[in-house]
């Protein structure tokens, strides 16, 4: 199996993992939540309201579809902004997007003064969020 593939079979696996909720549903109140921002946390009135709902297994199991379906067609959108076959909705209006390559690292690459996508992603938290209210 080639690079790409690992990458996009491991991406199946983290949505089939991370859209197992059924704990955090019925025992919200020890839901491990990421808790960076505020808006990500559960309030009082979510604990209790998830509480007082009257989960059952069939419940349970559709919300799971559901944000599995969210986090594939996420990856799909964020593939074709990649691919140049879509456009990202925060860029300069002035240029024009092609899209961005991922390539593979081999042990002989030269360490780079990169940084990582995956600490990015929450440092562009704040940026976002300053983008959306200029809408």
């Amino acid at each position: 199996m080639d690079n790409q593939m690992s990458v996009l079979m491991d991406i199946y696996e983290s949505i089939e993992e991370l859209s197992r909720i059924g704990d955090s549903l019925t025992n919200p109140e020890e839901a491990i939540m990421l808790g960076f921002w505020e808006e990500l946390k559960l309030t009082e009135h979510e604990v209790n309201a998830l509480k007082a709902s009257g989960l059952n297994d069939h419940i349970i199991s559709g919300i799971e579809k559901i944000i599995k379906e969210r986090m594939l067609l996420s990856f799909h959108q964020f593939f074709a902004v990649l691919d140049g076959v879509g456009d990202p909705k925060f860029r300069n209006e002035d240029s024009v997007w092609l899209g961005l390559k991922l390539v593979n690292k081999t042990l002989n690459d030269e360490p780079e003064d990169e940084e990582f996508l995956h600490d990015q992603l929450f440092d562009a938290y704040w940026d976002w969020i300053e983008m959306k209210s200029k809408k």
